[in-house]
């Protein structure tokens, strides 16, 4: 009796300690959490299902986190951090870990670029709210930027612009939590977010800047301290690698910050690099964010909670007290990428944490069946825009019809999309890949390709090059000879063939064929190989 006595009280208080050991986590946190966890499970179902061709950008990214896994393989870690340049190794790192995890393939790298990434935007953009309007305000910001468009769309890719949007968001909230640099500790952790921040690509510096330069000048000369910790360890991450690439750096900005002049040599659509002073280049990443990014109804939210803040400056009564900060990274994020030469949509992605929590801040100030209200309103969107580029759900709603895809399409409202940037739903049809590992084992060794379109999306080189590269054949870089083809050298051709031909191999999306000629005797003149098979 006496050692049941005993035994009792112990149970106790271990169950006790063991409860006392789980992380406690408010609702709103929690909630987070399962937007976190629902958005991965539609990227990875959407990889499952995808059998593109990963276009342009996404093909070349893909190739060099294959760069890196190759060389960390070998062991060459310095390989691995300097072959990409002038893009930074961080992002590339990450995909070369999901190569090790999963194999080489098109899914790996990027799930797991959602794995470490997608957490990472979400607990940004919910502590960056948190702390400046709330706990509602944060759940609803991490609702706002993972159901927005571009983001959806950018994590079915492997691209860096997303890895950037997540290092700005977590950058931020740790300036944010420094206390106008005041906590010595926490600006420790600012520098290095800041630091890997810049190890993600080149234009990190430009989204928090502002909130970094509004923090240090509101924590006055005692602040001198926590700014110097935070610089020392952010150049510590960072400087070495820019040290190492400081040419090919310095030659990236001398394009980046050159004059619309330059279009002529750089062949870039003049759309996409305006005038500096001109209404259309300071407009352009507004009507980027009407029709690509955000598109109205999720700008709506982020206007009315700009609005709301500026008028709390105008009053003067912030609306929190770091509406300063807030206000300084918006503003400043906007002014350096539009200052910079030649825009694209992507490019503005980084600054969602902003955009994010303008959405959410002023919806918890409402009475509560208003809240309620706008809070169900931006869940609705959030589904409906994930419905519209994951699944490809209904049709695009717009007051006029997409004219150049890389362009901010001014003078147009776009309220609903069926499609991304790029990409949209999975295809499920055009299996290249399939094609080329059939080629693969029928003896090819290399494979060489024709377009008849100069810019092709459905038919992207550097999406074939990686494609091949996964089916284990050889991509040469120089000039082909047809009539030097041997049996182990295949050629694509791609568009709408030619009278007499057989039925295409492939057929694309957008309807395109893609038709296979061997080289070697037998088929020197033939493009109706089609290597048959599982």
């Amino acid at each position: 009796m006496a050692t049941e006595a005993r035994t009792a009280p112990s149970t106790a208080l271990a169950r006790r300690a063991g409860a006392a050991r789980l992380p406690r986590c408010s609702p709103a946190a929690w909630a987070a959490v399962a937007l976190v966890a629902a958005f991965i499970v539609i990227s990875c179902w959407w990889l499952s299902q995808d059998t593109s061709i990963p276009v342009f950008d996404a093909g070349m990214h893909l190739g060099y986190a294959f760069d890196a896994y190759e060389a960390l393989r070998a062991g060459h870690l310095a390989r691995a951090l300097t072959q990409a340049a002038p893009y930074p190794p961080l992002v590339y790192l990450v995909g070369a870990l999901g190569v090790f995890a999963g194999g080489i393939g098109v899914a790996p790298p990027i799930v797991a670029q959602n794995l470490v990434f997608v957490p990472l935007l979400a607990l940004g953009c919910y502590q960056v709210g948190r702390l400046a309007f709330g706990r509602l305000a944060g759940v609803l910001a991490v609702l706002f930027a993972l159901g927005s468009p571009m983001i959806i769309e950018e994590f079915h890719e492997f691209m860096l612009d997303a890895p950037e949007a997540a290092l700005v968001a977590l950058a931020v909230w740790a300036i944010l939590a420094s206390e106008r640099f005041l906590r010595l500790g926490v600006c420790a952790l600012a520098g290095a977010a800041v630091g890997l921040g810049m190890l993600t690509k080149e234009t990190f510096v430009f989204f928090v800047a502002g909130v970094a330069l509004a923090a240090a000048v509101r924590g006055g000369w005692r602040a001198w301290r926590g700014i110097a910790l935070f610089a020392a360890v952010a150049l510590a991450i960072a400087l070495p690698w820019y040290l190492y690439e400081l040419h090919a750096i310095s030659g990236l900005g001398n394009e980046a910050f050159g004059s619309s002049g330059a279009l002529s040599r750089l062949r870039l659509p003049a759309g996409i690099a305006p005038p500096r002073l001109s209404a259309a280049n300071l407009e352009w990443y507004l009507w980027s964010f009407l029709n690509w990014q955000l598109l109205v109804p999720l700008f709506a939210f982020a206007a009315v909670g700009g609005l709301w803040t500026l008028a709390g400056f105008a009053r003067r009564r912030p609306v929190s007290r770091f509406a300063v900060e807030l206000a300084c990274g918006a503003f400043g994020s906007w002014l350096a990428i539009t200052e910079t030469f030649a825009h694209d949509a992507r490019y503005s992605l980084p600054m969602l944490v902003y955009l994010a929590v303008f959405g959410a801040c002023w919806i918890p100030r409402l009475p509560r069946p208003a809240t309620a209200l706008a809070a169900s309103a931006l869940v609705l969107v959030a589904v409906a825009n994930t419905l519209g580029v994951s699944f490809g759900v209904g049709s695009t709603l717009t007051t006029a019809p997409t004219n150049v895809a890389y362009e901010q399409q001014p003078d147009r409202l776009t309220f609903y999309a069926n499609y991304g940037f790029w990409i949209g739903p999975p295809a499920r049809d055009g299996d290249l890949l399939a094609l080329l590992r059939r080629l693969r084992r029928a003896g090819v060794r290399e494979v060489h390709w024709y377009s008849e379109r100069e810019v092709e999306i459905e038919f992207s080189p550097p999406g074939i090059a990686v494609l091949a590269r996964i089916a284990g054949l050889r991509v040469p870089s120089g000039p082909f000879d047809p009539r030097a083809a041997s049996r182990a050298d295949a050629v694509l051709l791609h568009g709408g063939g030619e009278p007499g031909f057989p039925p295409p191999c492939v057929t694309l999306r957008d309807g395109a064929g893609v038709w296979v000629r061997r080289g070697g005797s037998e088929g020197a003149q033939a493009w109706g190989y089609c290597p048959r098979g599982a």
